[in-house]
């Protein structure tokens, strides 16, 4: 099961201070510490029969709502805060949680007396309710209080990059609360390997977003997904998964680079009319080359700030190169190019279908293990592979951008800054020319002096 956390949520009612109250406390079990606050006071006794019965989302929608249509008394609030997360320590937490388990009556009474020494006051109605969460459904909390927090400016900012930085577009889809990117939870099985992949679409501007995938023995991959989980469980577990390498990883590389090529229109209408089976059928088309693969489509939808702040993209942004997808629709890995100062070719003189040589950028899991399949890893250290260019591009900010060709369906990148000498395929051959050229002049000059002698000797005698 997913990491649960322990939730109080309390109501409180104050006559004497003419205050009455809503407050969320969130509590890290396993290492009794509370993580989270959260409340909100308001003059009068508006809040004295506010529902406590609801879901931790809702009670934090409950706060949110309070706080704008009453006279909020956030000093109170405050005190509270600073009350809980600084004097509560973990023989406090540890006996309030035994007694939420056993004996929810001292339990209420345990919140009660911190609520009272925290603000002062010894006549308090507090009424407190307990429950328990996953990290998912805390992270939906936090969300949830930042939203509220961000102007519509803000969330423009946050949201443009996903419609292709359209401001007007953006703007309306967030009035509006568009559930506008899609997302493609894709179960794969066959007799050798298990998978799950992600893949997310914006439905709007109708682009995928990205995709993710990992693969690996099936009882590997079942004991990573746990009954009850949640959709952002399980992806946080498959992005770690993702980054292990085993025997299926180029496999793996090859499928997530498949996932591209999905007809994005038609998974864009399985989205919007969740038609499960049809995204099912996309995809088990697309993999059909893979053989023995069975593909099963869940589909959600998510608005674009959640999204934005729940899926973190930008993690994916990082990377130079996007493992497995390229223009090529090929698999593409970094590699740095293997310089020869003397007698290489300059990076700007490069054409097409010069041989140069290269070496796998082994810095990643993904680098090693390509590099390691192509038998490249000798003695643990890297040995060039001879590799076609394909095409060079020069930017004045980035320098020059080389893509090569290492195998039929492998390609390289590699960036340099400066417009170094490469080492060509032929440099080796003309290395040798060299040598035997220079060898012959020897020999030449040996056999010319040796000439010369005999011919002093002949006339001195």
């Amino acid at each position: 099961m997913s990491k649960q956390l322990a939730v109080i949520k309390s109501k409180l009612n104050c006559p004497k201070l003419n205050i009455s109250g809503l407050l969320l406390i969130v509590i890290d079990k396993e290492v009794s510490r509370i993580i989270g606050a959260n409340g909100v006071f308001v003059s009068g006794e508006h809040l004295k029969n506010a529902r406590t019965n609801i879901s931790s989302i809702d009670f934090i929608e409950a706060i949110n709502v309070a706080s704008q249509q009453y006279a909020v008394q956030k000093e109170y609030v405050d005190v509270i805060k600073n009350y809980l997360l600084q004097r509560i320590d973990q023989k406090i937490i540890q006996s309030l949680l035994n007694n939420v388990e056993k004996n929810t009556i001292a339990a209420v009474n345990e919140v009660q007396r911190i609520i009272k020494t925290a603000l002062n006051i010894d006549i308090i109605d507090v009424y407190s309710e307990f429950d328990s969460i996953s990290n998912a459904e805390y992270n939906e909390i936090i969300i949830a209080q930042k939203i509220d927090t961000l102007t519509l400016a803000q969330q423009v900012e946050i949201a443009a990059r996903y419609y292709d930085n359209d401001t007007l577009l953006t703007e309306r889809a967030i009035k509006n609360n568009k559930q506008d990117i899609g997302i493609t939870v894709l179960y794969i099985n066959s007799h050798q390997f298990n998978g799950i992949a992600f893949c997310f679409v914006n439905c709007t501007t109708r682009k995928m977003l990205y995709c993710i995938c990992w693969l690996d023995d099936p009882d590997v991959v079942q004991s990573e997904v746990k009954a009850g989980d949640s959709l952002y469980d399980l992806f946080s577990r498959i992005v770690k998964a993702a980054e292990r390498t085993n025997r299926f990883t180029p496999v793996q590389h090859e499928i997530q680079s498949n996932l591209w090529k999905i007809d994005i229109d038609a998974l864009i209408h399985a989205v919007e009319h969740e038609a499960s089976g049809i995204a099912s059928q996309l995809f088990a088309s697309l993999l059909q080359k893979f053989k023995d693969i069975q593909v099963r489509a869940e589909l959600h939808r998510i608005d674009v700030i959640r999204f934005h702040m729940l899926y973190n993209p930008s993690q994916f942004d990082k990377k130079e190169i996007k493992q497995g997808d390229s223009t090529f629709d090929k698999k593409l890995v970094a590699v740095d190019l293997v310089l020869s100062p003397t007698s290489g070719k300059k990076v700007s003189q490069l054409q097409k279908g010069d041989l140069i040589y290269v070496l796998i950028d082994t810095s990643t899991p993904y680098g090693y293990d390509v590099a390691k399949t192509l038998n490249l890893i000798n003695n643990n250290k890297n040995t060039p592979i001879e590799a076609e260019v394909y095409s060079v591009n020069y930017n004045k900010k980035k320098g020059y951008t080389l893509f090569v060709k290492i195998t039929e369906s492998l390609y390289g990148k590699a960036t340099e800054e400066q417009d170094i000498k490469v080492k060509m395929k032929l440099s080796t051959n003309i290395d040798e020319e060299e040598t035997s050229s220079k060898v012959s002049l020897i020999i030449g000059l040996i056999a010319g002096l040796i000439v010369i002698a005999i011919l002093l000797f002949i006339l001195l005698t």
